[in-house]
């Protein structure tokens, strides 16, 4: 057996890939397209990539499309209210916006230029794939979420607190604005929230907007809405819900950029156990999101993947034996990354403690802790040490934190 075998070609699985190039590692990465393949097909996401996910990308020489209009340099927080709460601010170090579309096939092609192996397999992996793929490596690596690969990875109930989703999704590219280089974080109370960004795409520089519902609420129906009805739908929404994103548009120019820039759905958020024997006496190790499924309401999802892909390359590289004991405490190092961010984003599912609410307060009069506030999209251990703790926050609050 030989070297590192990778399942999944996401943002997990191909940084995992090219890190292991980097430190001289062999691996094999199994995929279900090729690079043309990953740059076709519907909207996969709306994504901001930040600092330590850039860094990574800079550090193996792979960090595309540094359009200045795609680097988000600051934000607007605005809750809806009478009057609404709002604030502006700088974010300490830029989020990085690009369709996936571009950016993967990007990663693929420097992995198999730099003599990278890559298999194409369309059929979706599931278990009985992987065992047969475990025979020739060392170690399997599985970073994708189809559901066929959960069989070998079962759900977590200790950090699964949610059996249903918590938001139902719409996000889409769009023509008719131009929010420039900041992202917008409205929310509605009750409602849900609607980000808006500019993004990379195949079309250029373009807004993007994700609305994220509350089941059973009026934004709702923009889960379900065609394509051809979508934005007539949104516009009659965001006055109400989102007025500082609906100032920016025009009515009469706001379109879809196609019917496949908009993606429709909901993610149950869960957490995997990520340690699977398998029959053959291998073993496979679940990273990204074949190992946990955040909401993508604190944008965590690539940077999160990104983050461990990062530490397990550096455990692997470190030498085996890719045993059970090895897998488990690769996940412990991850999980010190992890945790926080799971734990943060299930809680921003639920509405504010009354700390955290004292605290966008102050941040709406004091420009230092609105810069702290939106620059913690960037930090999610940091993030989750603050936003946890009502001491932490009333220490923020009274100019001593």
């Amino acid at each position: 057996m030989t070297g590192i075998g990778i399942v999944g070609a996401g943002i997990s699985g191909l940084t995992l890939a090219l890190r292991l190039q980097q430190l001289g590692v062999a691996t094999t990465l199994y995929s279900e397209g090729d690079a043309a393949g990953l740059g076709r097909g519907r909207l996969p996401n709306t994504v901001g990539r930040m600092a330590r996910a850039q860094a990574h990308e800079r550090e193996l020489g792979s960090l595309h499309f540094l359009d200045p209009g795609c680097l988000l340099s600051s934000g607007r927080l605005s809750i809806k209210g009478d009057p609404p709460l709002e604030f502006t601010a700088r974010v300490a170090e830029p989020f990085h916006a690009v369709d996936f579309r571009l950016l993967l096939p990007a990663l693929m092609d420097d992995y198999t230029a730099r003599g990278g192996r890559l298999v194409v397999d369309p059929v979706p992996p599931d278990a009985e794939r992987v065992e047969r793929w475990s025979r020739g490596h060392e170690l399997m690596v599985v970073a994708t979420g189809r559901r066929s690969v959960s069989e070998l990875f079962p759900r977590d109930p200790a950090w699964s607190p949610y059996e249903a989703p918590q938001r139902v999704l719409a996000a889409g590219l769009f023509r008719g604005f131009d929010p420039g280089p900041a992202f917008g974080f409205n929310i509605s109370p009750g409602c849900g929230e609607i980000l808006s960004m500019s993004m990379m795409t195949r079309a250029g520089l373009v807004p993007g907007i994700l609305v994220e519902a509350i089941p059973g609420g009026p934004l709702e129906a923009m889960a379900r809405v065609p394509a051809a009805g979508f934005c007539e739908a949104l516009l009659a929404l965001l006055p109400e819900h989102a007025p500082r994103l609906a100032e920016l548009i025009d009515p009469a120019a706001f379109e879809l950029l196609g019917p496949d820039d908009l993606l429709q759905g909901a993610i149950t958020p869960v957490v995997r156990e990520a340690v699977a024997e398998l029959p053959g006496g291998g073993v496979a190790l679940a990273i990204g999101d074949a190992w946990i499924a955040n909401d993508p309401i604190t944008g965590q999802g690539a940077n999160l993947g990104s983050a461990c892909a990062w530490i397990a390359a550096d455990a692997i590289a470190a030498g085996g034996p890719y045993d059970a004991a090895f897998a488990r405490d690769t996940v412990r190092r991850m999980w010190a990354m992890a945790e926080p961010v799971t734990s943060w984003t299930n809680a921003f599912l639920r509405p504010p403690a009354d700390h955290v609410t004292a605290l966008l307060v102050a941040a709406s009069t004091r420009p230092d802790v609105a810069e702290l506030v939106l620059s913690l999209f960037g930090d999610p251990v940091r993030a989750w040490e603050l936003l946890s703790s009502a001491e932490e926050v009333a220490r923020v609050v009274d100019g001593v934190g």
